[in-house]
């Protein structure tokens, strides 16, 4: 791998270079101003009638979060409030709690569609986009609308959408498995995987064994979120336990020599999102991220945002963070290509859209 410097004035035109995006989920790719429209829509009061006390203890317990409680006044312009959460914890709050202003299809519509234009904006050719359904079908949602507005979407032509499924640990193994099982009886093209998203540390990724059984049988794609709030243990039980093709996040399996060279071995890649990892408190600084050493060592890595409104961030932006921790041009060049390499496509597609990127960087 090269590591020379990089060449002045090369890493901007990471922002026109055709890109992938294989951990970004959709409520975290919120316009902040499309958020604000359900506020108003929506008050609290109105959006939080049937939270139950177990949820509306959680809100309670984010700082950040009380102004939007108790409907405060002049909430328009308070709007970037929400995102300003202290730990990964609070964070999950906030996701959480925005899941409740959307009562309507037309509120999750008009989601999607601004999440793909924003995409487009910033040259995104191809996207997985993970999509909370279980959450939405809570506000009264119908699954069979939901998977036609998502099915429309991704036949777009400026770009490739796919959608990963994520099942919610929090909600337990019951309810996600007969939220699961609804899903695959429709048979949607447009989805080609699942994952796991949520709690980490109080729903282990063995305990939805049966779920990627199913969904391995059904022919989707499998990642999870692990090794994020906790250690290597919970990307050795992914691996074990659900046979995953990705891991979302897995940056903590750099504390574990054996499974790092597990994950060469098998390769196995890693969603890695640094900005992501920094706001929820998992490292204090870029400089102390391990994704250097993954990459070093060998391990397939993908880089992403993951919530990108909520973490202040975008797609190059996250490139131009690795640009100052040793990662070379030649090294941006293969991470991009990473993001189409590790995507669920058939070979064909996934060269297909290689070939859209020899020409970057510019000379």
């Amino acid at each position: 791998m090269a590591h020379e410097r990089n060449r002045p004035g090369s890493v901007p035109s990471i922002r026109e270079a055709p890109k992938a995006e294989l951990h970004l989920h959709l409520r975290g790719a919120m316009p902040e101003h499309y958020f604000v429209g359900l506020l108003r829509k929506y008050s609290a009061k109105r959006a939080l009638a049937a939270a139950p006390p177990e949820h509306l203890a959680c809100f309670r317990r984010a700082p950040h979060l009380a102004p939007f409680l108790a409907d405060a006044p002049g909430l328009d312009d308070r709007a970037a409030e929400l995102f300003d959460y202290e730990n990964l914890d609070q964070f999950l709050y906030s996701y959480l709690f925005t899941s409740y202003f959307f009562r309507e299809i037309s509120d999750f519509e008009g989601l999607i569609a601004e999440v793909r234009r924003g995409l487009i904006s910033q040259n995104v050719v191809y996207a997985e986009i993970t999509v909370s359904i279980i959450e939405y079908l809570r506000q009264g949602l119908d699954l069979s609308d939901l998977i036609a507005a998502m099915e429309a979407i991704a036949r777009s032509p400026e770009i490739r959408i796919q959608w990963i499924i994520d099942l919610v640990r929090n909600f337990g193994p019951d309810e996600t498995l007969d939220v699961l099982q609804r899903l695959l009886a429709l048979r949607a093209n447009s989805v080609s995987g699942i994952t796991l998203g949520g709690a980490e540390r109080q729903y282990p990724p063995e305990l939805f064994a049966e779920h990627y059984r199913l969904a391995r049988d059904a022919g989707l794609h499998l990642t999870v979120h692990a090794g994020e709030a906790v250690g290597p243990e919970s990307v050795w039980g992914a691996i074990r336990g659900l046979g995953v093709e990705r891991i979302g996040h897995g940056v903590r399996s750099i504390e574990d020599p054996r499974l790092v060279d597990n994950l060469v071995e098998k390769q196995i890649p890693l969603e890695i999102c640094p900005t992501s990892n920094l706001r929820t408190g998992i490292y204090r600084s870029y400089d102390e991220h391990p994704v250097r050493r993954l990459y070093e060592a060998g391990v397939p890595i993908s880089i992403n945002t993951d919530d990108p409104t909520f973490f202040r961030t975008t797609l190059a932006k996250e490139f131009e963070h690795l640009s100052t921790m040793g990662f070379s041009d030649d090294d941006l060049l293969d991470l991009l290509k990473n993001g189409f390499r590790h995507a669920f496509l058939d070979e064909p597609e996934i060269q297909s859209l290689l070939h859209r990127l020899p020409a970057w960087p510019s000379q």
